[in-house]
């Protein structure tokens, strides 16, 4: 049973999109000492802010409508943590998310990319109107990833076997 069920699994697309936060129109002042670690410091925490996006329902839904794909929020927790973020550095993040087909992966990348760009023009202006902050990507990593059938088929009949044995000893230590 295990092995079929296994066997008729899909495979995923494990798809990797790489963004990099730059700093474009520093801002003036003659206040401090140390811009550059300021400088460095505010990318930073502007980076968290622009990870943070991808956990909003209302940028996840963005990002479906751009791509053109239908969804179903029948759970809002699922829903807005499908996209796994890592920041690698201070200016630097990776978005990490599976779909069953290649095309939609690269759909949502080239969406999620779009939206992402839009939301740092609008968020990152200052006083004289002047972005602070551009979005850099990279081109996405798509990676077939096959089910493995035989760990899978190994581990159901491992769990079938600890199962029996639980409720052999259930009956008789009722008996």
């Amino acid at each position: 049973v295990t092995y079929g069920l296994a066997s008729r699994r899909p495979a995923m697309y494990q798809a990797v999109q790489t963004y990099d936060v730059r700093l474009v129109n520093r801002a003036v002042t003659p206040d401090y000492q140390y811009g550059s670690y300021y400088d460095l410091k505010g990318a930073e925490l502007f980076t968290q802010h622009v990870m943070s996006l991808l956990r909003s329902p209302a940028i996840i839904t963005d990002i479906y409508s751009t791509a053109g794909l239908g969804f179903d929020i029948d759970n809002l927790s699922r829903f807005t943590s499908q996209f796994r973020t890592d920041q690698d550095s201070s200016q630097q993040f990776t978005v990490t998310f599976s779909r069953y087909q290649e095309s939609e992966a690269k759909a949502l990348a080239d969406a999620m990319t779009t939206i992402l760009v839009r939301e740092v023009e609008l968020t990152s202006v200052d006083t004289a109107g002047q972005s602070l902050f551009a979005l850099g990507t990279f081109d996405p990593v798509i990676v077939y990833q096959p089910t493995n059938v035989t760990l899978v088929t190994i581990v159901g009949v491992v769990a079938g076997w600890l199962l029996a044995l639980l409720l052999v000893y259930t009956r008789r230590y009722l008996h």
